[in-house]
């Protein structure tokens, strides 16, 4: 049974390589993994250090990356939808319609990005698959996104029906199913998209870093991912400055420095502690290493999963 774990969280706070290391640790244990990223500013390729595109390819044994372009997914689908809808003309009424060409409906990237996911989780090729989603305000439109465009396609259907209806010296009489099929087939993904988050087979990750903005993110992120009843498996917080006890005494202002954001970092996990109550929260030190590269980044997963 595949499971699929989406990470997510604000820019910059580490979540491609939380990803990246969460799937070597994966591979490591023998499951065959798929790690895709979403991101517009893929970096997956860089801390894997090699270069990727929308095919999967192996990185080592048992895992498999890929950096997807939804938007051009999203792109050939109006154009498709375009086409579709010409069909309710008869030819050599001098009505050009061109409604949906070369047009991106705002979200629509992101429901592609989920119907790549339902794809590779229908084929039943991969044990796990972990999706590095987008900074968290995108991530969430890519999970509510699904709704509006729902009714965004019903609305098209409806439009498409009612041109049927006035048949005659500018309609065709009979029109093809083809856009009705096609934006059926989207409705259905969505739901089934939608289900498999839901489900216990998908897990969500946020990963952030402990200061004051980051952990209020995230707390509301988590409330509103409630409110759409899907559930948090737990908290990454990186790059925590760790307490050097007695050699915080020291008189260099660069271990002052350090200090000062040390005392920043616990009034961080305090808060987060307050907000988050009970959420499984794994905290990971800052690193006197750059994680990338497989074997660094093995080390970077064993901070995190231990």
């Amino acid at each position: 049974m595949t499971e699929l774990f989406m990470v997510t969280g604000k820019g910059g706070v580490g979540k491609s390589t939380t990803s990246a290391a969460t799937a070597i640790k994966q591979a490591d244990s023998g499951k065959k993994v798929l790690l895709m990223s979403s991101d517009p500013a893929h970096n997956v390729g860089d801390l894997l250090q090699c270069s990727l595109s929308n095919e999967e390819k192996e990185v080592m044994p048992n895992l498999w990356a890929l950096e997807m372009d939804a938007t051009q997914r999203a792109m050939k689908f109006m154009n498709s939808l375009n086409e579709a809808f010409k069909t309710i003309f008869k030819k050599g009424v001098g009505i050009d319609v061109d409604l949906f060409n070369d047009m991106l409906m705002p979200g629509l990237d992101e429901i592609f990005f989920c119907q790549t996911v339902l794809e590779e989780f229908e084929s039943g090729k991969w044990d796990v698959i972990i999706a590095d989603t987008p900074p968290s305000g995108q991530a969430l439109r890519a999970l509510t996104t699904p709704d509006i465009i729902n009714a965004w396609l019903s609305r098209v259907l409806a439009l498409k029906r009612r041109f049927e209806v006035m048949k005659g010296a500018i309609f065709k009489k009979k029109t093809d199913a083809e856009m009705e099929n096609m934006v059926d087939r989207m409705k259905q993904d969505i739901n089934k998209f939608k289900s498999i988050m839901s489900s216990s087979q998908s897990q969500i990750i946020l990963v952030t870093i402990p200061e004051k903005l980051s952990v209020m993110e995230t707390h509301r992120t988590v409330q509103y991912l409630k409110k759409l009843n899907l559930a948090v498996w737990g908290i990454i917080v990186n790059r925590i400055v760790p307490d050097f006890g007695e050699e915080w005494k020291s008189d260099l202002e660069a271990v002052k420095l350090l200090h000062s954001q040390h005392q920043v970092h616990t009034d961080s996990l305090n808060l987060a502690a307050s907000l988050l109550g009970d959420m499984n929260v794994r905290q990971v030190p800052m690193v006197a290493y750059e994680p990338v590269g497989i074997t660094n980044l093995r080390l970077f997963a064993n901070l995190i999963w231990g």
